[in-house]
């Protein structure tokens, strides 16, 4: 949700961050993987309250 969230601000940005995330494979722990895709290994509701603040939005714009 993060990596979608950063797409909506910038795609080609989030794109390249999320392939060199991958391209480390499992050469890196998890943390430092999603820091190399420009996200945050954290499950807190601060990291949360925006995704689910932007998830809502995006859901009350599609048509009914």
């Amino acid at each position: 949700m993060q990596l979608w969230l950063n797409s909506r601000k910038d795609t080609k940005k989030a794109i390249a961050e999320y392939r060199s995330a991958m391209a480390l494979g499992g050469t890196r722990p998890l943390p430092e993987l999603f820091s190399a895709a420009g996200i945050r290994f954290d499950f807190s509701p601060q990291t949360f309250g925006p995704l689910m603040r932007a998830m809502e939005d995006e859901l009350a714009r599609l048509p009914r």
